[in-house]
């Protein structure tokens, strides 16, 4: 079982939710981002909870059971991954104009005050807070917001770091905001390259747990409807 988990807290602090969860598959040359609001029943929350919870070996155990078995992970503060991107300079390609409702500063609640934030094709270079918006942006002006789309853009993002050869050791400089589980996960994340298959999460329904708007895994359809899914996750990771 070759697979680490990469997970990355939205504060800078041990007590945050792990806003983005990835689980890199080196057998497979796969990565898979997992909804942060996938129903957890081992900890009866959603799955960004696991980590606050009961740290990098519960977030294992969670995912594990969800059916993402890994033999270790790494858990960034999200000062890691700022002080790895300062002075970072990425270009994405764009497919179509994207507009969205963005807090006032990237660490506050887009119901205490929002501006509109827009990106325009064909591509655009970002850096600075055009690189946190990019990455996590989700309400879109005129539209509801959705993780799936974020998620998406956050694949987009990764590409083109590793297209440009970054240097993701850079997020490791400062090892008090750095947490790993198990294994040394490093040789393994060395691997991945830009060609890796990169998918999203989103065999899932919505559901209602205990009052909580939340994701559940969705029942298995039978063997071609899987094998045609396949088909168009492949066509649409050809596309991005």
């Amino acid at each position: 079982m070759a697979a680490v988990v990469v997970a990355i807290l939205d504060r800078d602090n041990w007590d945050a939710n792990t806003d983005i969860i990835v689980v890199v598959d080196v057998s497979r040359r796969r990565l898979t981002w997992v909804p942060r609001d996938l129903w957890s029943p081992l900890i009866g929350d959603r799955i960004n909870a696991a980590f606050a919870v009961g740290g990098g070996r519960l977030l294992l155990d969670a995912l594990a059971q969800l059916g993402f078995a890994a033999r270790s992970a790494i858990c960034l503060r999200r000062g890691a991954t700022e002080a790895a991107l300062a002075g970072a300079s990425v270009r994405v390609p764009i497919h179509e104009p994207l507009d969205f409702w963005y807090p006032l500063t990237p660490t506050s609640r887009l119901e205490d005050g929002r501006r509109q934030v827009s990106f325009r094709p064909p591509n655009e270079t970002l850096s600075g807070e055009r690189l946190h918006q990019w990455i996590g942006a989700r309400t879109m002006v005129g539209g509801q917001g959705t993780d799936f789309r974020r998620m998406r853009r956050q694949i987009v993002f990764l590409r083109a770091l590793i297209a440009q050869g970054f240097d993701f050791r850079l997020a490791l400089r400062d090892p008090q905001l750095v947490r790993i589980t198990g294994e040394d996960p490093l040789p393994l994340l060395a691997r991945v390259g830009v060609n890796w298959r990169m998918q999203v999460h989103d065999w899932v329904d919505d559901a209602v747990i205990n009052g909580r708007m939340v994701l559940v895994p969705r029942k298995p359809k039978p063997w071609w409807r899987r094998q045609l899914r396949r088909l168009r996750d492949g066509l649409r990771g050809k596309r991005t």
